[in-house]
């Protein structure tokens, strides 16, 4: 497995500073934010993308995904084949699109996510660059593995993948095991978090939490993993409050090391 981490959480950080903290930490690379406010844009992508892919590759390290904006939806826009194209010349394998969010009647909405999912199948196939789809808790289309499922069933598991979430599956999924069996043909990534329930005012809500202070049971993610004979990419989210650089590294070589324990 390629063990990698979410640069959301590190908007501060140049390149140069990507590449310091994933070799202090010990991971294989990033799971770049393409997005407004960080190194690599949507309207600088073209020219920085392969500059710091190259940066990476010259440290031994790798981007092993592109997160995209949110709204990233529509294959057919400009952005999303500048996106794709400057993976394709970066060699980077896959990208992280936006969201379908869930609008009634459920019939319709799914009918549409699903026509803009082949047109990412089809510009996956041009550039030979994944399209995947991460399962986020909420009022969204495939907020689970088996509504993911929904939207992927027919589609070319070459050109669109499955991103599982840890965390989010398991405060609106099923077991793990399961969630994993379900979208097996199309699994591409898993995006590690851990969630807590915390009680306020308005009532009960998750928050991420460093992994293994929460809800997500490892070693049956463990479990899961090798039964699947998954040797994709990890993505540690890391989306929780740290108190400064310094506290980050150290979250993280300590989430790094629970989960190689787990899923060896």
């Amino acid at each position: 497995m390629r063990y990698v981490y979410f640069t959301k959480m590190l908007p501060e950080l140049d390149v140069k500073g990507l590449v310091g903290f994933c070799k202090e930490v010990g991971l294989d690379g990033v799971d770049l934010a393409v997005r407004p406010g960080y190194p690599v844009r949507p309207d600088n992508v073209a020219v920085a993308l392969p500059a710091a892919a190259r940066a990476f590759r010259d440290e031994g390290l790798a981007i092993g995904l592109v997160t995209a904006p949110i709204d990233l939806v529509d294959a057919t826009v400009p952005a999303a084949g500048a996106l794709f194209d400057a993976c394709a010349r970066a060699s980077v394998p896959a990208v992280k699109i936006g969201y379908f969010p869930y609008r009634a009647p459920f019939d319709e909405a799914l009918k549409q996510a699903r026509a803009r999912l082949l047109g990412f199948a089809r510009l996956a196939a041009k550039t030979r660059v994944k399209a995947c789809y991460h399962t986020h808790s909420g009022e969204y289309l495939g907020n689970n593995a088996a509504a993911l499922r929904l939207l992927l069933d027919g589609l070319d598991a070459h050109h669109v993948g499955a991103f599982v979430d840890t965390g989010h599956v398991a405060i609106n999924g099923g077991p793990i095991r399961m969630e994993l069996d379900l979208v097996r043909s199309w699994l591409t990534l898993l995006a590690i978090k851990d969630m807590a329930w915390t009680k306020g005012p308005r009532g009960w809500s998750a928050q991420v939490v460093p992994v293994g202070e929460g809800i997500v049971r490892w070693a049956d993610v463990g479990r899961g993993l090798k039964e699947r004979k998954f040797n994709g990419t990890v993505s540690l989210h890391g989306e929780y409050e740290a108190r400064g650089l310094p506290a980050r590294k150290r979250l993280a070589k300590a989430e790094l090391a629970l989960l190689k324990k787990h899923f060896a």
